[in-house]
């Protein structure tokens, strides 16, 4: 069984490549779980929350935005470094303000447009 379950949006392209990647780099220890209403009501989210930042959880325990990036990172090779970096308090400060108010949001507006036209 998988130590970290993430969750991602696979209907995001950019959100996609990006999982696509970090799943050629991992091992058994990561799960990429793509993103259902199902899904989402399992992790105790709405569909809309879930597509709104990245989740992971580890031991049963939420983790969101910067932090399941950070928790993916650890257990890469080549991005371990990079983990450790955006651990350091003021880079991940700054990190989560970035993510959670500016590229998170962008990414969910792009999701909420693509589902608009594809109804």
């Amino acid at each position: 069984m998988a130590s970290l379950e993430v969750l991602y949006n696979a209907e995001c392209p950019i959100c996609r490549r990006e999982i696509d990647h970090y799943q050629s780099l991992s091992g058994d220890d990561v799960e990429y779980i793509k993103l259902t209403p199902d899904i989402a009501t399992v992790w105790g989210l709405t569909e809309d929350q879930a597509a709104q930042q990245l989740h992971a959880r580890r031991g049963g325990n939420l983790i969101v935005g910067v932090d399941a990036f950070v928790a993916i990172w650890q257990r890469l090779p080549y991005f371990r470094v990079l983990a450790l970096i955006v651990k350091f308090k003021p880079i991940k400060a700054i990190s989560s303000v970035v993510y959670r108010l500016i590229l998170a949001p962008l990414l969910f507006a792009a999701h909420k447009k693509r589902r608009a036209r594809s109804k």
